[in-house]
């Protein structure tokens, strides 16, 4: 999507707290070549935003309070990009706007398309022999090993009445030791 009258490094602009998502549609409505790397992120069901989503993931951005940003076309000013709407400033280097060769913004790509294809297990902070405690108001407390874990549940081997026994429990009802 180069053109070769434009240069291919990429500025970077600093948003305001958890408006990076705003700020990249307004720069993009100002016809400017936007970039937000997301992160899919593991997120336990207790801690959804939206509780009707059964997907155990989200996507957050990679780097909080910052997106990449170019201009489409060559006479294209970077002065609006401060009064943009979710923009704090545009990161600079003394009196030069940071910029960011478009080599990196290829790898940044890169990584974020191999993390979108880990399924909800391998972001789960939960690993099998994992030592975890119980957070049931029954079993408060009680020690656990992890055994297995899947998109919505974790299994566990724990001993109760002097046997060992597995058990499959919501994430929300455990906690890493």
């Amino acid at each position: 999507m180069n053109m070769p009258d434009l240069p291919a490094a990429w500025y970077v602009a600093h948003t305001k707290p958890r408006q990076e998502r705003t700020a990249a549609e307004q720069l993009r409505r100002q016809d400017f070549e936007v970039y937000l790397p997301l992160f899919k992120v593991f997120r336990e069901p207790g801690r959804r935003r939206c509780t009707s989503d059964p997907a155990p993931t989200a996507h957050e951005p990679m780097f909080p309070r910052y997106l990449f940003l170019r201009p489409t076309r060559t006479t294209q000013s970077l002065s609006v990009v401060r009064s943009t709407v979710g923009v704090s400033r545009l990161v600079m280097f003394g009196h030069q706007p940071a910029t960011l060769a478009d080599d990196a913004v290829q790898a940044i790509r890169r990584a974020e398309e191999l993390r979108e294809t880990a399924s909800p297990a391998d972001l789960s902070p939960y690993r099998p022999g994992m030592a975890v405690r119980l957070r049931d108001p029954v079993l408060g407390g009680v020690q656990a090993l992890v055994q297995s874990v899947s998109a919505d549940r974790v299994t566990l081997l724990l001993e109760i009445l002097g046997r060992p026994q597995t058990v499959q429990v919501e994430f929300g009802r455990i906690a890493p030791l």
